[in-house]
């Protein structure tokens, strides 16, 4: 048993709808990057509290339906893409550590939102989120069966997002689709009341905002000239503007940027809004 994957493409299973979901999707990006998918499921028989006499025998039972969720999943899998590179690891611990351990060298990690453990009226497993928060390589997580978007959307908020402008243009590139940058803002002249007389002032900060879409954008997309591109801004409150922009998206890509120091959240509440009711998929990109 080998809990770390090669380099590749990695999603984690255990036999849920949301899981197969992540699964089929993790495969037709494998293909497209030309490397191997491999599959985790975790099983934490660290739980079970019976005698000594009884739970090695319990223990054994359990993770023996477990082997037999992962080949179910390995077999939908390679029916569907039988020239796949396919490896697979039952693997007794904690799930998101189990998937995070296999993804520490990986490509990209693939979740779906919810397993079967949890509370069904959940939008987001904790496992999911953990993953998201806490993975070294870029994340996906998948709801559902993924809508076909006629688009990759990216939400750049200023020159640090490189990294993850890129993953969407690499992304575009792989899928053929066109990527469309969003950059989103809220006007700091706020008072209604004396919004008339600071017009001009609005204007010059949308034109300030549109330097440094500019700035960030230009040298980066430049490196994928065969990919249609355009970058837009927004007034508006981040995490609303991009899942009602995320509708008709094949994913949307947003950032991890590094937590302060004295908060403990590791995702921002705009990464939190869209991970819980985009419309597609969410790549999630951590910053150096």
């Amino acid at each position: 048993m080998n809990s770390r994957s090669p380099a590749g493409v990695v999603v984690g299973v255990d036999g849920s709808a949301h899981a197969a979901a992540a699964a089929d999707w993790a495969a037709q990006e494998a293909v497209r990057r030309g490397c191997a998918l491999h599959l985790v499921h975790a099983v934490n028989t660290g739980t079970v509290t019976l005698s000594p006499r009884t739970s090695s025998a319990v223990t054994d039972l359990i993770l023996h339906d477990a082997d037999a969720v992962l080949a179910d999943a390995l077999g939908k899998v390679r029916a569907s893409h039988p020239t796949l590179r396919l490896t697979g690891d039952v693997v007794p611990r904690d799930a998101a550590e189990a998937v995070l351990t296999a993804a520490e060298h990986a490509e990209l990690a693939v979740v779906g939102t919810r397993g079967h453990g949890g509370f069904a009226s959940l939008l987001l497993g904790s496992v999911s989120l953990r993953v998201a928060a806490h993975a070294s390589c870029p994340v996906v997580v998948v709801r559902g069966a993924p809508q076909v978007g006629s688009h990759v959307l990216v939400a750049v908020r200023d020159e640090h997002d490189g990294g993850t402008l890129r993953f969407a243009l690499r992304t575009g590139e792989l899928t053929g689709l066109p990527v469309h940058a969003l950059h989103t803002w809220s006007p700091v002249v706020a008072d209604v009341g004396h919004m008339a007389p600071m017009v001009d002032e609005i204007g010059e900060e949308a034109r300030l905002h549109e330097q440094l879409l500019r700035h960030t954008c230009d040298p980066i997309r430049e490196e994928f000239p065969d990919v249609v591109f355009e970058a837009r801004q927004e007034h508006g409150a981040t995490a609303g503007t991009l899942v009602e922009a995320s509708r008709k998206a094949a994913l949307l890509v947003v950032s991890r940027r590094q937590p302060a120091p004295h908060f403990g959240l590791r995702l921002g509440t705009a990464v939190h809004a869209v991970l819980h009711h985009a419309y597609c998929p969410v790549a999630v990109v951590p910053l150096g």
